[in-house]
């Protein structure tokens, strides 16, 4: 990225135009009062969310009136997913959520593989006692969660149908957690958790391309549970008109909120301090997530000084000139760490890291948690598991 030969400087115009178009769709999807330049680009782009929303309507008829038939698997299915695209914290949820329903019963976790370099029917990435693939076969989240969730298995694989039979008829599981399950329709499911992203809950209010929704926001009906994130920095009167809407969009799911809270600083090489040597530190923020004004919002909410910053695109792998002008910027701001994200840090394995990088660990705090997790897996459901 900051090299300055002649490919390097021509890859750069190219992706300087890509970052420009992409700036105009977010400032034109996430509201409808962008400069003009962005509601150009997203008028440009209606036709073919009208189209979008057309075909995802006969898809849900089809659906609905019994001609597509749903697999139902013989364990409690739970979804985390969302209705917008972009990071929403469900990583974080499946994780706090996954680790305590393990608790409870035997539990596996499957992902779609977003990231990963190879696609699989069905990878067991971790099961449940070993790491049995890298990140490039499974993808960075899958990586993850097989690394900080011991005892918990994680599959990847585009048809988590085929992914959850062997889940349980292999490892013999009697829970599965869907990450970004929403809209995944042909696995039934017992509760669907839908996260809400308070800063930015459905961006203009159209459907993609045009806007940040995958679906409109009926389907907010479905949802057994909401969970209002990145909340924290919203004004009280804002965060109440939140939660009215949502009640009246929602009126059966029960509604959480949750936020990202620092636990500690690691060094690559595996050492840790508390989350409390970030205060007044001058950091600088580099990651490649879906939503790195989040990542930086929780740097600032443990006092660190974030002076300089430099997002990849979410899931992006990350490549040597992109860790060496993190350098470059991180001298050039004075900052004494650079901050990454555990999932940033899974993608660099193998690289030469800078002495300065530090990952931090956060994790997702959820208001009642234990009300949700009863919820996701009932103790009469624990009971029967284990005749």
């Amino acid at each position: 990225m900051c090299r300055g030969n002649s490919e390097a400087g021509r890859t750069r115009q190219r992706l300087d135009v890509k970052r420009t178009l992409r700036s105009s769709w977010i400032a034109g999807a996430y509201s409808s009062r962008a400069p003009l330049r962005s509601r150009a680009l997203i008028w440009l782009l209606t036709p073919l969310a009208w189209l979008y929303r057309a075909g995802l309507a006969v898809y849900l008829w089809t659906d609905s009136v019994g001609l597509r038939k749903r697999t139902h698997l013989p364990v409690r299915v739970i979804s985390v997913g969302n209705l917008t695209l972009g990071g929403t914290g469900k990583t974080g949820v499946v994780q706090a959520l996954a680790s305590a329903l393990q608790k409870r019963c035997a539990t596996a976790v499957l992902l779609r593989g977003y990231g990963a370099q190879r696609t699989h029917e069905a990878l067991t990435v971790s099961d449940g006692q070993n790491v049995l693939a890298g990140w490039k076969d499974s993808g960075d989240e899958a990586q993850l969660l097989a690394q900080e969730l011991p005892g918990v298995a994680v599959l990847t694989g585009k048809d988590r149908r085929i992914s959850g039979r062997r889940a349980v008829e292999d490892l013999g599981v009697s829970a599965l957690v869907l990450d970004d399950g929403l809209q995944y329709w042909q696995l039934a499911r017992d509760v669907d958790v839908v996260l809400v992203d308070a800063q930015k809950p459905f961006g203009n209010g159209q459907v993609m391309p045009a806007g940040i929704l995958r679906e409109p926001v009926s389907g907010l009906k479905r949802a057994s549970v909401l969970i209002v994130t990145h909340g924290r920095a919203l004004r009280e009167s804002a965060r109440t008109d939140l939660m009215r809407r949502l009640r009246d969009m929602a009126p059966k799911a029960a509604i959480h909120t949750a936020d990202y809270t620092a636990v500690s600083v690691d060094t690559p090489a595996g050492s840790s301090r508390p989350a409390d040597d970030l205060r007044r530190r001058r950091v600088m923020a580099f990651c490649g997530i879906g939503s790195p004004e989040s990542f930086v919002e929780t740097l600032k909410d443990a006092g660190a000084d974030v002076v300089a910053q430099l997002f990849l695109p979410d899931h992006c792998p990350i490549s040597q000139d992109d860790l060496e002008c993190a350098e470059e910027w991180a001298q050039a701001a004075d900052a004494e760490w650079i901050m990454t994200s555990a999932k940033d840090f899974v993608r660099m394995d193998s690289l030469r890291l800078p002495e300065r990088l530090r990952i931090l660990k956060a994790e997702m705090l959820i208001s009642d948690f234990d009300r949700l997790v009863e919820l996701a897996c009932p103790a009469t459901s624990q009971r029967q598991a284990q005749l």
